[in-house]
Formats: structure tokens, C-alpha cells, sequence
């Protein structure tokens, strides 16, 4: 059997696999699944305010990553029902310079990653950057309450 010959015969057997389900990578995500997500707060991966500044890099995908002194102070998650496995995060910083940087990351069909990040002035921006989900509206609560610690 020629390398022309098994490379055909590997995508044969991956592409039956997904059609039959016997696909041994992690399924497509669904719009039901995110609608179905345990959404869990995330405060063991934030720093207060009154804490030293530390550097920060927030990746995002397509752009040259975000890189700043300041501090994580929120950090939501939303994972899968079924199987815990992380669908997605929302990552908010606040910068020494008392800005915001907002990341979103999004994970689409078997853990292929998508990273969206911007520096915002406001409250404002973080809500128009983030949105109105299930995952943003856990995000503002978390905010709320750090916030009343500054």
C-alpha cells in the first residue's frame, strides 16, 4: 500500500467515525451546549486591586496580544454539562493606568480556540465588548461585587 493509499485510507475511517459517532475526539459544540453550560466563577485566578501590579499578556487571535501591568479581577468559565470540559472564558483585567482589557475566549468544534481581546476606557466598553449572554451577565455580577472592594 502506497503513502497515497493510507493517507486515503485515514481520512476515510476519521470522516466514517464522525458520521457514525464512534469519533474518538470531543464532539462538534452546539448552541445547546452553551445554553446548557454550568457557568462558574473563577476568583482564585484574580488579584485585588491593592495587590502589586504584575505583567500581563492577553492573547488574541489575528492581532499583535494585548501586554500591560495590572491585575486579572475577574474571571468567569462555562463548561460543558456533561463532561466539565471548558466551552469558553470571559478574562477582565484593569490596568495601572485604570483602563480595562476585556478577553473572551471561545472554544469551537474539537478545541479549536478563538481569542478576542480589546483595551477598554469604561464600563461601558466592557459591557458593548462583551455583550448581553448568560456568561457576560455572570461576569457584571463578579464586577459588581470586586468592585465595591476598590
Amino acid at each position: 500500500m502506497g503513502l497515497w493509499d493510507k493517507a486515503k485510507q485515514f481520512i476515510e475511517s476519521k470522516v466514517a467515525a464522525e458520521v457514525t459517532g464512534g469519533n474518538q475526539g470531543l464532539e462538534k459544540v452546539t448552541e445547546e451546549d452553551h445554553r446548557n453550560a454550568i457557568i462558574k466563577e473563577r476568583p482564585d485566578l484574580c488579584k485585588r486591586i491593592s495587590d502589586i501590579p504584575a505583567d500581563e499578556v492577553v492573547k488574541r487571535d489575528g492581532k499583535i496580544d494585548i501586554t500591560f501591568k495590572g491585575w486579572q479581577i475577574c474571571n468567569v468559565e462555562e463548561r460543558h454539562n456533561k463532561d466539565n470540559r471548558r466551552l469558553g472564558y470571559l478574562k477582565l483585567f484593569m490596568t495601572r493606568n485604570d483602563k480595562f482589557v476585556c478577553q473572551r475566549m471561545q472554544l469551537i468544534d474539537n478545541e479549536e480556540k478563538r481569542y478576542t481581546a480589546a483595551t477598554v476606557e469604561d464600563y461601558t466598553g466592557i459591557r458593548n465588548f462583551f455583550g448581553e449572554d448568560s456568561l457576560a451577565q455572570a461576569l457584571y455580577i463578579m464586577l459588581e461585587r470586586v468592585s465595591k472592594t476598590w
